[in-house]
């Protein structure tokens, strides 16, 4: 009887270990299962800081209607300084630069120039304005060796693009945004009106945006723009600008977002080249709320800046 006893308690002891061992198990697999969003959650910081940075500093304290030398100090995601040789050439420059102010009125888009210190761009300024100005530095990390094919960019395609005539894109680019603010003056801006606008006549040319859906926050949305002259006759004399047949820039209010796009399809290939009266592109607001947008293009050797408003649900 003692001994049947016994082997009662051992084999209840057994069942307890092999229990007590299943849980631990169980136990290990759970740590497994919270340690991984954590492995993705470094994974996403990590990608976060792989953007550049920007700082600025002026010549002399800017004044309106008086041109400034800016440079740019621009580095890595490691804290490298950033020249000509880590950055991948874009629409023919390396560093497009644009600034605008608080009210988004005054807008220029330049291309800043390497300086003497490794990770420095120079360009000159004139602001218009005694407001905050937003300088937006866009560029690609990248040398510019050419990937083995063309890939869309998504964000400056539009409806039946043909993508075979797109320029190639640097095997190894990044695109970077990081902007800076310069104080020109304390005048503070009046609020945006939340209207849409999306004609604009500027130099006997009507210019009109239309969408192909509603303007939303982080979603791409389908833009044609049209261009006719003065007596409505479709304008197909656009000239190449900074390497394509227009530029589309956009800011949120105070300049705290920006968008940048070029039209769809193939490039100029020579300073001969024209292009209109119709030009696709697709747009990706990251931002809710109203937008300025600043469409440059070039007629008969002059710079033409035309604005649009846009209203982003």
């Amino acid at each position: 009887m003692q001994k049947t006893h016994q082997t009662t308690r051992i084999l209840a002891l057994m069942a307890i270990s092999s229990l007590v061992l299943g849980l631990a198990a169980c136990g290990q697999g759970g740590a497994a299962k919270t340690d991984a969003p954590k492995a993705e959650a470094s994974a996403a910081t990590s990608a976060e800081a792989k953007d550049a940075a920007l700082t600025l500093v002026t010549s002399q304290p800017p004044v309106v209607g008086q041109p400034v030398t800016v440079t740019l100090n621009l580095k890595g995601p490691e804290g490298t300084p950033l020249g000509p040789d880590a950055i991948a050439t874009k629409h023919e420059n390396k560093v497009h630069v644009m600034i605008v102010d608080a009210g988004l009125e005054d807008y220029t888009h330049v291309h800043a120039t390497p300086g003497a210190n490794p990770g420095e761009w120079n360009l000159a300024f004139t602001p218009k304005l005694a407001r905050s100005y937003k300088v937006w530095a866009d560029f690609e990390l990248g040398s510019d060796a050419p990937a083995p094919k063309a890939k869309d960019e998504g964000h400056a395609h539009g409806v039946g693009a043909d993508h075979s005539h797109d320029a190639p894109k640097a095997a190894d680019a990044h695109p970077q945004n990081p902007s800076a603010d310069l104080l020109v003056g304390s005048d503070s801006p009046a609020a945006l009106a939340a209207t849409q606008s999306l004609t604009s006549v500027v130099d006997g040319l009507t210019f009109t945006l239309s969408l192909g859906g509603a303007a939303t926050k982080g979603q791409h949305v389908m833009t044609t723009l049209t261009v006719a002259d003065a007596e409505g006759t479709p304008f197909a004399g656009l000239e190449p600008i900074m390497g394509a047949y227009a530029h589309l820039v956009g800011f949120s209010e105070g300049g705290a977002s920006m968008l940048h796009g070029h039209p769809e399809g193939a490039e100029p290939k020579d300073e001969t080249a024209r292009g209109g009266p119709i030009l696709g592109f697709e747009l990706h607001p990251k931002v809710s709320g109203t937008h300025r947008l600043f469409l440059q293009v070039q007629k008969g050797g002059k710079v033409l800046v035309v604005p649009f408003t846009l209203v982003v649900g």
